[in-house]
């Protein structure tokens, strides 16, 4: 505030009472003008503040000094002001007055006060410094604050600071809302001085009174200005919780008496707090027979979940019983009505299609099984728990099929089970048993009486329906005609083929076609035996055909076979039964070289070439043993489904493809070199002693079991593709150049020691182990081994790239995606 200036005079009277006495000649002094500084330096003050200093005049002289006018002059004279004005001052008084400094401006001012007296003119130099003026100024750290989402009638403070950012301190008068919702806010700030460069800490609070956005405006007025602050939120309903019932009727429907049944009742939270549900209450007449499980309250459901309550009916009387249940919670009370049927207990009744179970009589070592139904007659579940088989010693030649443990199961009312009970008597007399059931009908264990009585065993009886074999005359070389004979069995028991064999000095003359053993033959049954002869040499020939089976006074039983070799004479004719074969072997001038129509056993044997009767429709090869000297054997695409190749030793190339064969005997022809049997029927292939082999392509059979060469030198090709094949060793095969086994199933392969393989396709396999590390991988021409899902790893020479071989054009090499390549083992 400005200090106001206020004139002053004073005079001081010296009263001098003197008692002079005077001529009329004396003196009279003049008025003197006297002031305390002629010259005032305000120093720094600054813009538009002021500074006051006050002066003093004195009259010095001897009659009155008029002091007429006070005058400011100079380039800052506005800067200056003064109180003085004109005065009369008697001898001896003085006049003070002031002078104030009040700058509009910075720098440097000077002025003079000039005084008219009586005295003459008198002059005060004035001078000041005017200096910066202070001002106050602020920043807020916000001009705008969202409180967002606020329920209704609850609170939220959001903070700012004011800083004062002035020169001079921060004078806050006060703060004010303005708005249509000004009522939602309120603010803790209050006036206060804040120095530079400090602040103010003020926070706003938002309590809205209803729901939707609200706003206003904070104004904050202070010495440097209003300073506006725009406050939002929005104003929520208070979260509530709503309970919700899936149901709000539960029919238990009928329930036996002193039972429970059980129904779920899902309460949900739809709501946006938390329900509490704080009691389960029943009411009405038969409250008291329904109830909630496994509940405890208070129960607490989140918003926006559920839970499932078990309701349960456990009727104790019968008839319609029905009951409220009240669920008390935070939120209006729920209900759901309760309905339900208490009736009489159902039972169940077990009964059997037989009882007791009789097997009569039953031979020692032999058994008799009995089908008996379990029926379910009552009105209630059958529930059979456990069952056993008791009766002592002899309950174990008792047996239920599928074990005890088939016969516990659940039989619905009206419904059966079937199952077999089997009487295997181990000696000779009656025998007792029970199979005891535990279950849930009225008689909780129920037995099921079981006997039988056990005879002398039952023993097979061998015979043959004919006495012996008579081939009669048969040419060397020839086979005659086929005999058979039966196998029977006159006895009591199975009668069980062990084996069936050629024993006798001339068992090499005579063969079994299409026998096999071991073989069962049921008591009045038979099985047929096939017989061949084909004499390797003149004279009677004579054999024995024994059966070994479990007859216990002819374990071992025999049948003489017995024939004559002749000797083959020019005109003797081979027997040729197929017309297509042979008419393909008249047809051949170099094998008829007579031309008469017929195949001469002379003729045949003196043939040393190749017969070739590809895609003839030939069923039946049989005259081919005569063809002793042949070297080749070609009958593809035909439909051979047996062959005999016994007397056709000097045979080196087979070809047997596309036929019907499901055996192939090659035990005779150890001269063979090239095998070709692809695309038969064909389930195992010996080749042990075949150390000729060259060639072996046995491609789309059935061969799940091949006993490849023990040693073969010049072994170079194998086609095994498409078979069942699952272990194969090559190891010992040097001269192996090619192998093809796809789509077999075996699991490993290593060709590490077959230096000389250039192709190998082993694609669907089961593969877990593969080594193609030969040192040849360079030369190969294609290796192929993916389709093999289990296969991780594949061992490959050092040095090589299968991913970049040398020629990428005749060197292809595959695996599955999940297996890698290694140079090292994969062990």
């Amino acid at each position: 505030m400005r200090k106001k200036i206020t004139a002053y005079t004073s005079v001081i009277v010296f009263m001098l009472i003197s008692i002079i006495s005077c001529s009329k000649d004396e003196e009279i002094l003049p008025a003197e003008f006297s002031i305390d500084e002629t010259m005032f330096d305000y120093a720094g003050v600054m813009v538009t503040e002021f500074s006051s200093k006050s002066f003093t005049i004195t009259n010095t002289g001897g009659r009155d000094l008029e002091l007429t006018s006070f005058s400011l002059t100079g380039d800052a004279s506005a800067d200056f002001s003064t109180n003085a004005s004109e005065n009369s001052l008697s001898a001896g008084d003085s006049y003070v007055f002031d002078v104030v400094f009040e700058p509009q401006s910075e720098g440097e001012k000077n002025a003079d006060l000039v005084i008219l007296t009586n005295d003459g003119k008198k002059t005060i130099n004035l001078t000041g410094i005017a200096s910066p003026q202070l001002v106050a100024a602020a920043t807020l750290s916000t001009t705008n604050i969202d409180f967002t989402n606020v329920e209704i009638g609850a609170s939220s403070s959001l903070p700012f600071t004011i800083t004062s950012t002035g020169d001079s301190d921060l004078e806050i008068i006060g703060y004010s809302f303005s708005g249509a919702n000004a009522s939602d806010f309120t603010t803790n700030g209050t006036a206060t001085t804040v120095s530079p460069n400090q602040t103010s800490d003020v926070s706003v609070t938002f309590t809205p009174q209803s729901e939707g956005v609200k706003s206003a405006v904070l104004a904050i007025e202070t010495n440097a200005g209003t300073f506006n602050v725009a406050v939002e939120g929005n104003g929520t309903a208070q979260p509530m919780p709503v309970i919700s019932l899936d149901n709000t009727s539960l029919d238990f429907e009928d329930v036996e008496l002193n039972t429970d049944n059980d129904l779920i009742l899902v309460v949900s939270n739809t709501g946006s707090a938390d329900l509490v549900i704080t009691n389960f209450t029943f009411n009405g007449t038969d409250a008291s027979q329904f109830s909630v499980q496994n509940v405890v309250t208070p129960l607490t459901i989140a918003a926006g979940t559920n839970t499932s309550v078990t309701v349960q009916f456990s009727p104790t009387s019968e008839g319609a019983k029905s009951a409220v249940l009240v669920i008390d919670s935070n939120v209006a009370d729920a209900s759901v009505s309760l309905t339900g049927t208490g009736i009489a207990a159902a039972t169940s009744v077990m009964q059997f299609s037989e009882s007791p179970i009789s097997f009569g009589n039953v031979a020692v070592g032999q058994e008799l099984s009995k089908n008996i139904t379990i029926s379910n007659t009552g009105t209630a579940d059958l529930e059979i728990t456990n069952a056993n088989v008791i009766g002592g010693s002899s309950a174990s030649s008792f047996t239920v099929i599928g074990g005890t443990s088939s016969l516990i199961r659940t039989i619905a009312p009206g419904g059966s089970y079937t199952f077999e009970v089997k009487f295997t008597p181990s000696s000779e007399g009656f025998a007792s048993g029970s199979i005891r059931f535990s279950n849930n009908s009225s008689e909780n264990e129920v037995s099921l009486p079981m006997n039988g009585t056990g005879t002398a065993p039952a023993q097979p009886a061998i015979a043959f329906s004919e006495t012996g074999l008579n081939f009669g005359d048969v040419t060397v070389g020839n086979s005659g005609t086929d005999l058979t004979f039966d196998i029977q069995n006159n006895g009591q028991g199975n009668l069980e083929v062990s084996t069936i064999r050629i024993n006798g000095a001339n068992a090499s003359d005579f063969s079994l076609i299409n026998v096999s053993a071991p073989q069962t033959v049921m008591t009045n049954g038979y099985y047929t035996v096939n017989v061949r002869f084909t004499p390797q040499s003149v004279g009677q020939k004579y054999a024995q055909i024994v059966v070994e089976s479990n007859d216990p006074t002819k374990p071992n039983y025999g049948i003489i076979a017995q024939g004559n070799g002749l000797q083959a004479t020019t005109g003797t004719i081979v027997n040729i039964p197929d017309a297509n074969f042979k008419a393909a072997l008249v047809g051949n001038s170099s094998i008829n070289t007579n031309g008469d129509g017929e195949i001469q056993v002379s003729e045949a044997q003196a043939f040393t070439g190749e017969i070739r009767v590809d895609g003839l429709n030939i069923l039946d090869v049989t005259g081919l043993e005569a063809f002793v000297n042949i070297t080749q054997f070609h009958a593809e695409n035909n439909s051979l489904t047996s062959i005999d190749l016994s007397q056709n030793t000097a045979v080196t190339r087979l070809t047997l493809k596309g036929n019907s064969l499901t055996a192939l005997d090659l035990s005779a022809n150890l001269a063979l070199e090239t095998i070709l049997i692809q695309q038969n029927s064909i389930s195992t292939i010996d080749l042990t002693n075949h150390s000729s082999l060259v060639n072996f392509q046995c491609g789309d059979n059935n061969i799940s079991t091949l006993v490849l060469p023990t040693t073969a030198n010049g072994l170079r090709t194998l086609y095994l593709e498409e078979n069942q094949i699952s272990t194969l060793d090559v190891s010992m095969y040097p001269d192996l150049r090619t192998l093809v086994a796809y789509n077999n199933n075996l699991s490993s392969m290593d060709i590490s020691n077959n230096s000389r393989v250039i192709s190998l396709h082993v694609r669907n396999n089961n593969l877990t182990s593969l080594n193609v590390a030969n040192g040849n991988n360079v030369n190969f021409i294609y290796m192929v081994a993916d389709g093999n899902a289990n296969l991780t790893c594949i061992q490959h020479d050092a040095g090589f790239d299968p991913l970049n071989p040398p020629n990428t054009t005749a060197n292809q090499w595959s695996k599955p995606s999940g297996a890698s390549w290694s140079t090292t083992s994969c062990q």
